[in-house]
């Protein structure tokens, strides 16, 4: 399957944009994208030593900075960033619920409850399996089986929210468990009548960390993925650590802190992001798969910034953190070593987990 991105790569003396070239996604063999000299590659180094570039993929902004230094091979490194990008499209090629072609899109056209298995690639099987892990330690407070609900849902300007009643109507058909995931066969199966798999919450996360991956395999450890909050920190950019902001949820621009952070993944998520009002109520994306309905926002986090070792994991354990309580949601991650967490309470209080220690510097006085 071929994919196609725009990867514009900045520089502090202008910017050089690569167009790969247009596909249908069926997958007719053309020529690649245009390749820079190592000149035109060497006046993308920024002073600081690092090549950023950015895109727009999986519906939301896409930046990579990669350090360099200044003797590193700026060229093999604007390469490097320009197939981590595809890469990244290819896994929403695969994995976007959003796109009739994708892999996910053909397990979802299948007639739920009969259980026909569907042969799917080793990726989605990845992401399912990590999802059904990740379902079974939150207690179903993470599931990809959601989207029966969620696709009855819109959030956007002038939206309102669904009937209660088809709402009721879908919210049997919302359960992790009758994902009938075959790993060693590689077949997915929906047991469940009207289910259907959303995957918005953990493949865009598995994206940045297949990006990252790649980076790792071209010799360049030294990076920062990002993808709409979802970002995974690698290395150091030169002597100094990577920080990773802490958004105000009451501000347009502005940090409440930042994460000192290096080998790990930070995501972020908040009921600020994408919503509506209808009648005076404000309506999260985040949706709570026990009711079908958007988590209350007096009683639910206002933000979580949920700190892993892999994106893929981050994004989905925000995801589940945020449909709690800030109180249960700190316990939660508290009772896990390998989780740490910043959330931001519906009264702007912070809640920071003890084991980010001084790596959660706080900037607003």
């Amino acid at each position: 399957m071929a994919c196609s991105v725009v990867v514009v790569l900045l520089a502090s003396a202008g910017a050089c944009r690569r167009e790969p070239a247009a596909s249908d996604e069926r997958a007719q063999a053309k020529p690649g994208p245009e390749r820079a000299t190592a000149s035109e590659a060497a006046s993308l180094v920024r002073k600081d030593g690092t090549i950023f570039a950015e895109t727009e993929l999986m519906g939301t902004h896409v930046s990579i900075n990669l350090w360099v230094g200044t003797k590193g091979d700026a060229l093999a490194a604007s390469e490097a960033i320009t197939d981590a990008m595809t890469e990244m499209a290819r896994i929403e090629a695969i994995a976007s619920e959003w796109r009739e072609t994708s892999d996910l899109s053909r397990v979802n056209r299948q007639d739920g409850g009969q259980g026909v298995p569907v042969e799917v690639p080793p990726e989605l099987v990845e992401i399912l399996g990590r999802a059904a892990a990740i379902s079974a330690d939150t207690e179903g407070l993470f599931d990809v089986s959601f989207y029966s609900v969620g696709q009855l849902w819109r959030f956007e300007a002038g939206s309102k929210p669904p009937p209660a009643e088809a709402i009721a109507a879908q919210l049997p058909s919302v359960d992790w468990r009758a994902v009938e995931l075959d790993a060693g066969a590689g077949t997915v199966a929906l047991a469940k009548p009207g289910m259907k798999i959303g995957l918005g919450a953990i493949a865009k996360g598995y994206a940045v960390d297949r990006a990252s991956a790649l980076l790792h395999e071209r010799g360049f450890a030294n990076h920062i993925v990002e993808a709409g909050g979802d970002t995974q920190v690698s290395g150091k950019k030169g002597a100094e650590s990577w920080r990773v902001g802490v958004q105000d949820p009451d501000e347009t621009v502005g940090r409440v802190g930042h994460i000192v952070a290096r080998d790990e993944a930070v995501v972020t998520s908040g009921n600020y992001a994408r919503y509506f009002e209808w009648d005076g109520v404000h309506y999260t994306h985040i949706l709570d798969p026990r009711t079908g309905w958007p988590i209350p926002v007096d009683r639910s986090p206002k933000s979580v910034t949920l700190i892993a070792q892999t994106a893929t994991d981050a994004d989905a354990y925000c995801t589940a953190v945020s449909v709690m309580t800030p109180e249960q949601g700190l316990a939660f991650v508290e009772a896990r070593a390998q989780l740490e967490a910043v959330i931001i309470g519906p009264d702007g209080q912070l809640h920071v987990s003890s084991g980010l220690g001084e790596r959660f510097v706080r900037e607003d006085g």
